[in-house]
Parts: structure tokens; C-alpha cells; sequence
């Protein structure tokens, strides 16, 4: 997984499949190391890393544990450039979480992929609502945001993707 920040040039993320995550702020000209995240076992997939929209020191992470046959929920925050983190996965069902990504407008909608479903936070990750309407049960492996629109593009794995057109009502819940 890789995130580059949209806010600071050079600040990039790098997410690993053993459960790393390097940061550097020079362009990769030297790295720091995140190993410790609240709750995640050692080694578990860094399935996806956002860099926010609003705040150059906030940084999103999602991890995926099913080689363990760990289904649970892995949606972390960090508000100082990956130095500390803590899970933002609250009232998830114990689904892995395959994406995250954060609306342009409001900073504390947020919406992530699991292995079934797709959910979405509209105040930073305290309480997760389920988006189903006429989604089959079916793994979320990546999100798209269409600005221009406002449509949110939601691709799955086996099945396509589908689109919600003008999300803007999710803004004002």
C-alpha cells in the first residue's frame, strides 16, 4: 500500500505485507519505521495507508490478518505522521478491512472495504454505518472518489464495481 500526501511534498507512506509501515518526508531519501499498532498482531498485511486531505500530520491505515484466519476488524489513525496510532474500527462487524479513503469536503466522513460489505463514518470512525442498497455481500477491495461529481466508485472483487452517484447527502447525516 502506498499514500502520498496531498498536503506536505516528499511525505509518502509505504504499507508492507509484514505489517510494516516506512515514512519518509524527504522524497525516500531516509525512512522511519512503524512497527507498533494498537491491537494488530505482528505481521498482519498492511492492506491499504491514506494520506488525510485536511491535516498533513493525519494518516489512515488498514490491516488484513486472514492468513491467521483473523477476520477482525483493522481500521487505524495516527495524528502525528504514523509515531503513534490508534484504532478508529469501533462498532465494525469482524470483517477484514480491505480500503479506506476519506472525503475531499468533510474530514470526518470516511468510508472503508471489508471482506462482505461497505461501510461508511461520518464522524472519524466512532460510529460505522453499513451502505447495502443493492450491494451483494462481496469483498471491497478498493474506493474511488470522483470529485467533479461527487461519486463514490466502489470496486469489488468478482463482481465489477458500482457507483453512487452524488454521495453529497452522506455530508449532512
Amino acid at each position: 500500500a502506498l499514500a502520498e500526501s496531498p498536503l506536505k511534498e516528499g511525505l509518502l507512506y509505504a504499507g508492507t505485507d509484514d505489517g510494516l509501515i516506512q515514512i519518509t518526508e524527504d522524497d525516500g531519501k531516509t525512512w522511519r519505521k512503524a512497527d507498533n499498532f494498537p491491537g494488530v498482531p505482528k505481521y498482519a498485511y498492511v492492506s491499504d495507508v491514506f494520506a488525510s486531505r485536511f491535516d498533513e500530520n493525519v494518516v489512515f491505515a488498514t490491516f488484513n490478518n486472514l492468513k491467521s484466519d483473523d477476520f477482525t476488524a483493522y481500521v487505524l489513525k495516527s495524528s502525528d505522521k504514523g509515531r503513534t496510532w490508534n484504532s478508529i474500527a469501533s462498532n465494525l462487524p469482524k470483517e477484514t478491512v480491505h480500503t479506506i479513503a476519506q472525503d475531499f469536503v468533510q474530514s470526518d466522513l470516511l468510508f472503508v472495504g471489508t471482506e462482505f460489505s461497505f461501510f461508511f463514518s461520518v464522524d472519524g470512525g466512532k460510529i460505522w454505518t453499513k451502505l447495502s442498497a443493492g450491494m451483494p455481500d462481496i469483498a471491497v477491495r478498493d474506493i474511488a472518489i470522483q470529485e467533479r461529481e461527487t461519486d463514490l466508485v466502489i470496486a469489488t472483487f468478482g463482481r465489477g464495481f458500482y457507483i453512487l452517484h452524488n454521495y453529497q447527502p452522506l455530508r449532512e447525516i
